[in-house]
């Protein structure tokens, strides 16, 4: 714990008996510490021998030149530093080069009390900040030692080098190498007592690189050498640390037994990777299986976790007794085996749930297994011993997507799963799907799970808004965005919500390339009208990478609609701070044919220096911009200042969608004829 303030003892030198008050006044009440008082050289040193002195405030007389001598020579004594802060009186020379020779960390004219105030508290926090390092050094060196005893009483042999020579090693290394003492390790270079296998790395280089705190990721195999001249086969993996301040690399040494009996091998490995009361894999080795299978594949999409569970468990044990749970256990895994197959990667998880893992095509194929695991299920009996058990079972799914970051996480996603089939009734599956919510308010990893499971499972719709014309009823702009909507769920999610979280997840790019194929699809399976255009919002993380962009042209060239038909939207938030990149797109798209818009333009935004910089056609304004337009004054001056920048740069204005007709007037007064929706075309018709 570092020190309080309280616990600084601050010794005022003078014949003035009232200055430790003032001196405590001067520095507030907060600053918590310990005001003393000394008055004779005598004094001073008792208070050095009764405790700690952790600063010196001292006033200067020339006439008493030595005590400042005695003063300065006890806090110079002391094994930590005392700073001292001297006044003196302005008008006296001889005890201003007294202190000036003596060298103190301060000192100011006794008329200057604001100034003395002002290095006072400034010693006072440096103090505070020397004592907490000095606390927190103690603290690490008790860290330390305990970490030393953990490591002598450790049975693994393990050992720190530093620069390839051996600073420790405990006794378990020690016994290992045939070391009586550490002595007689001291200063060794890993050299001395390991040499690498025949087609093993050379050491002399790993060396090197430890010294450039560059650690070997993977255990290495050696071949050691006792201090008797005896050899043996060892692991050694390293991993970074400190040892007595220093950082050093430390070596973990297993010997490397030779199994001359195959079957006990095997045995062996049997007992690590299998379930000793069903006979199925464990938990551990189902991970390892599930891990490899996602780093063997491309494309993970498709592979399934199915958790299955008896209903009512601990029913169905309290009928059979407790002395036959294994035996109920058992039983399950049977069954369980019985209905997915002997040749499917089962497992027993713990208790008594089971895991499954499936390489399934599809979603709809994972949930047509786990729906056939539920209906095989329900009604079997079980005989355990005595008793016969009619049961139910119930399956939690888990399939993983197109990207995979954690493979476990599959194993966590199908248990939430099981928990929801258990807990409404049993005798049914559910699917893992993350809950989505429209507020926005989850943090970014929540954000980024929903919106990969989102792409994965199809829940992204593609919508379209009609831009329309109060002078042409011939002129249409369709403008196309995304709404998500998850399963089982009416609420939808607007892009003003997901969007800025997939920007920061680094997810942008690939739901406007998702949109793009969506759009794409659209426009294949519908002819569309020939004087249409179409204003595709992009993001900024699209248009500025390289990857994005090729893929972005690649679409350009399939859609069924020619380029000079596209409008590409960039937002005004996202570009305002990044112009080159944005003109560098338009520019690349401009000789395609391509059209753009600067979108969600809000109201008071001088855009003048932004349209300056980038040749845009459209100018799309933000909702809020026409929210009461007809009520709020301020709201007007500011869209009729909008208007005149974008019309002098011959950009045309696009409202959006409007509550009121009357507004339409005061849109007409301002030169803006372009309205997002139909709204226009029908109050014309009325």
């Amino acid at each position: 714990m570092a020190r309080q303030a309280a616990d600084i003892r601050i010794l005022t030198v003078t014949d003035d008996p009232s200055a430790p008050r003032e001196l405590e006044q001067m520095l507030g009440s907060d600053s918590g510490a310990r005001i003393l008082f000394a008055d004779t050289t005598n004094a001073v040193a008792r208070t050095f021998e009764e405790g700690a002195v952790d600063m010196i405030v001292i006033h200067v007389d020339s006439a008493d030149i030595g005590l400042l001598d005695a003063t300065v020579r006890l806090a110079r004594d002391q094994k930590h530093f005392v700073p001292i802060l001297a006044v003196v009186d302005g008008e006296d020379a001889r005890a201003v080069q007294a202190v000036a020779t003596l060298g103190v960390e301060g000192f100011v004219s006794a008329i200057n009390m604001r100034q003395f105030k002002r290095l006072a508290r400034s010693q006072l926090e440096s103090l505070q900040a020397r004592l907490d390092a000095r606390q927190a050094l103690r603290s690490l060196e008790d860290i330390e030692a305990r970490y030393t005893l953990l490591l002598d009483s450790s049975s693994e042999a393990i050992a720190y080098l530093h620069e390839g020579l051996h600073i420790y090693a405990n006794p378990a290394y020690l016994e290992l190498f045939g070391f009586a003492e550490f002595e007689e390790l001291e200063g060794l270079s890993m050299l001395d007592l390991f040499s690498a296998s025949r087609d093993g790395q050379d050491l002399k280089k790993v060396l090197k690189a430890l010294s450039r705190d560059d650690i070997p990721q993977d255990a290495m195999l050696l071949k050691a050498q006792r201090q008797d001249g005896s050899t043996f086969k060892a692991s050694v993996a390293f991993s970074p640390a400190r040892y007595g301040g220093e950082y050093c690399a430390q070596m973990l040494v297993h010997e490397e037994l030779e199994q001359a009996d195959p079957k006990l091998q095997a045995e062996l490995q049997k007992l690590k990777t299998q379930d000793m009361l069903t006979g199925m894999l464990n938990s551990a080795s189902f991970q390892d299986r599930l891990k490899a299978q996602v780093a063997e594949r491309n494309d993970p999409s498709g592979l399934s976790v199915l958790l299955f569970s008896l209903d009512k468990f601990d029913e169905l044990a309290e009928k059979v007794g407790v002395g036959a749970s294994d035996n109920l256990i058992s039983e399950q895994a049977k069954l369980f085996q019985s209905i997915v197959g002997k040749d499917q990667v089962v497992a027993r998880l713990r208790d008594h749930t089971f895991g499954l893992l499936a390489d399934c095509k599809s979603r709809e194929e994972a949930e047509k297994l786990a729906t056939r695991i539920v209906e095989d299920c329900n009604g079997k009996l079980l005989e355990v011993r005595d008793t016969s058990l009619t049961v139910s079972g119930s399956v939690g799914l888990a399939v993983a997507g197109s990207e995979v970051p954690e493979p476990v996480t599959l194993i966590d996603q199908a248990e939430m799963a099981l928990a929801e089939a258990l807990r409404s009734g049993g005798n049914s599956f559910a699917r893992y799907r993350p809950k989505v919510s429209g507020e926005g308010d989850e943090d970014d990893a929540i954000w980024a799970e929903r919106l990969r499971h989102a792409i994965d499972h199809d829940e992204f719709g593609l919508v379209s808004s009609a831009i329309t014309c109060m002078e042409d009823d011939n002129f249409l702009i369709n403008d196309i965005e995304t709404r998500l909507r998850a399963e089982d769920s009416d609420e939808v999610i607007m892009p003003g919500t997901y969007m800025p979280a997939a920007s920061r997840v680094g997810m942008a790019a690939r739901l406007d390339l998702d949109m793009l194929e969506r759009f794409r699809q659209l426009l294949t399976d519908r002819k569309p009208d020939d004087s249409a255009r179409w204003l595709i919002p992009l993001s900024l993380d699209t248009i500025t990478d390289s990857d994005a962009l090729a893929r972005v042209e690649t679409l350009l060239e399939e859609l069924p609609v020619d380029a000079n038909r596209i409008i590409w939207g960039l937002r005004e938030q996202e570009i305002r701070d990044k112009l080159r990149q944005a003109q560098a797109f338009i520019e690349l798209f401009r000789g395609r044919g391509c059209r753009s818009a600067l979108c969600d333009v809000e109201a008071g935004v001088s855009v003048d220096p932004i349209l300056q910089h980038l040749e845009v056609d459209f100018l799309r304004l933000a909702p809020s911009v026409v929210h009461d337009l007809g009520n709020n004054e301020k709201l007007r001056e500011q869209l009729s200042i909008l208007a005149k920048q974008a019309q002098d740069r011959n950009v045309r204005v696009i409202a959006p969608r409007i509550d009121h007709t009357g507004d339409l007037a005061t849109l007409w007064q301002f030169g803006i004829t372009l309205v997002q929706g139909d709204f226009v075309r029908e109050a014309a018709t009325t």
